[in-house]
């Protein structure tokens, strides 16, 4: 996304890894810098939940949000599993609750709301294991260490290609089709309280929300274009990204959604370190 855009913006965009804090780190440093727009955040929906966490002091309304791509969330289970559909694995959940193991990158994650929206739709209880991120987690599901796992169908391409997981069915609401692997089946289809967590993964950047008016005007003309960069579609057909390009008031209604259900979900479940009530988020 650097390289598309900076034909657009006439300068060289430097892309510096400051990893820490869900993210938080990377935040402060920003948010320190002076609003200028000079200074970015290379941006996730882990965003949406560092206030909740206790990472990070700003919120989503603080920032001007630019969401570039993102990939669904799928069920898997390694080739081997009694599971061969969704209803296999729900049936089993049921009549064992509290026994099935799922595994998904680290609690407060896309993925483990993921997880806890799978549950609360389809009324079972899973038995939900953190792991570092998405690589290990599948690692435990391949191994048996768990019988499934929730990560993005861009994770799991490979191995499903190379006959290690198979897909259940996407922990989503409407079905998709992806190169390589098919037609697979949205969940919410069957399980419409599924949407009541609008968990999505996205990736993209923010600025600070009160970067100068004609500033933001520049980086939004740039992003517009950018995101129609035949090398970027490329790479995202590639890693079974779904291209957004959704900025400003669009992304700024559907970020706050989210930040509210994710906050709130998270507090409830003793994971969050900050009520949300606190912060000014409401309930949804």
């Amino acid at each position: 996304m650097a390289k598309a855009l900076e034909p657009h913006l006439g300068v060289k965009v430097n892309v510096v890894n400051r990893t820490g804090g869900g993210g938080a780190v990377a935040m402060n440093y920003v948010w320190s810098q002076p609003h200028n727009g000079n200074y970015w955040l290379g941006a996730s929906e882990g965003m949406q939940t560092t206030a909740v966490m206790g990472f990070h002091t700003t919120k989503t309304k603080d920032w001007r949000w630019y969401m570039v791509a993102g990939a669904p969330g799928s069920l898997a289970v390694p080739v081997n599993s009694p599971f061969k559909t969704v209803d296999d694995f729900l049936a089993a959940a049921k009549a064992s609750p509290g026994k099935v193991n799922v595994s998904h990158s680290a609690l407060g994650s896309v993925w483990h709301l993921k997880g806890v929206a799978l549950a609360n739709a389809t009324g079972t209880q899973l038995n939900l294991i953190p792991y570092e991120g998405s690589a290990p987690a599948m690692v435990a599901a391949m191994s048996g260490e768990t019988a499934a796992v929730i990560s993005s169908v861009s994770e799991q391409a490979e191995y499903i290609k190379g006959g290690r997981l198979r897909s259940l069915g996407l922990v989503e609401m409407t079905d998709q089709e992806f190169p390589g692997l098919g037609k697979l089946s949205g969940i919410g289809k069957a399980y419409p309280k599924l949407k009541d967590i609008p968990a999505r993964q996205w990736v993209g950047f923010a600025v600070p929300g009160d970067v100068p008016a004609d500033v933001v005007t520049k980086i939004d003309a740039a992003f517009d274009l950018a995101v129609k960069d035949p090398e970027l579609k490329k790479i995202a057909d590639d890693k079974l990204l779904t291209i957004f390009g959704t900025r400003g008031d669009a992304s700024m209604k559907e970020l706050q959604e989210m930040e509210s259900a994710l906050s709130w979900t998270l507090w409830d479940l003793k994971v969050g370190k900050v009520d949300p009530a606190t912060l000014d988020i409401a309930r949804p």
